[in-house]
């Protein structure tokens, strides 16, 4: 019997995607600032603004060079003082632009100069060619000139295309609809170098468009991926709350920054009463609960201005907010800490107790004056009997 092979049949939804795939490859070229993610487009904008700065005083530069070479050539070979002074003014505009762009910070500012200063030099050439009345060999290798310096801006094709269409439709005015004599070969060859010079500099600004947007996108998921393996480096995989490493890096910043916005802070140190015991008794588990439970209670903290650290073990280290009554709130903290603790395992234990040591810090107290300082209270608050707080600041005694 005859075998026949299935027809494989390609899905419709291929086919029917790859035009939605098309238009939005062209749109991501179209604009230089679009981008897909919203955090993209907020990392991108600094960069673009930098890049377009950049392009502005190359372009202007390149222009500069460019026209004073022209000028000069345009002395030498006698080609009239139209010529001569025409480019001369434009190096000046030229030089004008590449200053400005220093001081402007807005992109859309430093698009419109750029565009400016094409359009202007275009439009001067189209007022020499009608003043000379003829079309020039300098005057097309100019215009081809102006439209090839066009991907030295780091520009999408929407603005690529406005500026190539504004030179096109000056020049083509200029030559074809107006009672200049103009020679029939010269006419045609300007066309042809404007069309040209135009498709090049398209191509070239979508395909380096293309390249910078992929540029930025990998530069923003190597920087969040840094920024996410670094707070891994800077937290505790259990609880979740900061570590030593952490501690030591920030302690500083945080203490200043209290000291700044004149909001006194609080250095603590505290552990778990009994903590070996309740190990031994409930099991691990349960005592890695109780640690959660404590990380859990002050997930509350102002993250710029207060932290939790774990130290190790049972062992945590805080700054808070010395505002108020700090010694109540965190006894608040312990108390949400300790019913949460005894909830958290899979059978019900006893609500557990903290020992705390907390101190009111100086402005320039080093962290480690303050570990020794909270170290002490909390020592003192243990040799109570534990379930306390003990408080004070870096020269007065505790407060139990």
């Amino acid at each position: 019997m005859e075998q026949t092979t299935p027809v494989t049949q390609l899905p419709v939804a291929s086919s029917a995607t790859a035009p939605r795939r098309l238009a939005d490859s062209f749109a991501a070229l179209w604009s230089s600032t679009k981008f897909n993610a919203p955090d993209l487009a907020d990392y991108a904008t600094c960069h673009i603004e930098r890049e377009t700065r950049q392009g502005v005083s190359l372009l202007a530069l390149a222009a500069l060079l460019f026209l004073v070479q022209t000028a000069a050539f345009a002395s030498w070979f006698d080609l009239g003082p139209g010529y001569s002074y025409t480019y001369i003014l434009l190096a000046a505009l030229a030089l004008h632009v590449f200053w400005s762009a220093r001081q402007v910070r807005d992109v859309k500012a430093l698009n419109l100069l750029a565009m400016l200063l094409l359009i202007v030099c275009a439009s001067a050439l189209v007022l020499l060619a009608r003043r000379s009345g003829t079309l020039h060999v300098v005057v097309m290798l100019s215009v081809a000139i102006l439209l090839m310096l066009i991907p030295l801006m780091p520009w999408g094709l929407r603005e690529a295309s406005l500026t190539c269409a504004a030179i096109y439709l000056m020049f083509t005015s200029l030559t074809f609809f107006t009672r200049l004599e103009f020679g029939h070969v010269e006419l045609w060859a300007l066309q042809l170098a404007m069309l040209t010079s135009t498709l090049l500099s398209l191509v070239l600004v979508g395909r380096a468009l293309r390249v910078r947007k992929n540029d930025l996108a990998l530069r923003f998921r190597l920087e969040r991926a840094g920024a996410a393996m670094a707070t891994l480096a800077e937290r505790d995989h259990l609880t979740g709350a900061w570590n030593r490493r952490f501690l030591e890096r920030e302690f500083e910043r945080v203490v200043g920054l209290h000291a700044r916005r004149a909001a006194p802070a609080c250095f603590g140190l505290l552990d778990i009463d009994q903590f070996k015991a309740l190990n031994d008794t409930y099991g691990h588990r349960h005592g890695d609960s109780v640690l959660q439970a404590v990380a859990a209670a002050f997930e509350g903290l102002d993250g710029e201005l207060e932290c939790l650290v774990r130290l190790g073990g049972d062992e945590f280290a805080f700054i808070v907010a010395g505002s108020g009554e700090p010694r109540a709130r965190l006894a608040a903290l312990l108390g949400a800490a300790s019913g949460l603790a005894a909830r958290s395992g899979e059978r019900a234990i006893p609500a557990p107790t903290f020992s705390a040591g907390l101190v009111l810090l100086d402005r320039a107290c080093s962290l480690d004056a303050a570990y020794a300082r909270a170290d002490a209270l909390l020592y003192q608050a243990k040799r109570a009997g534990g379930a306390a707080i003990h408080y004070g600041s870096m020269t007065q005694g505790a407060t139990p």
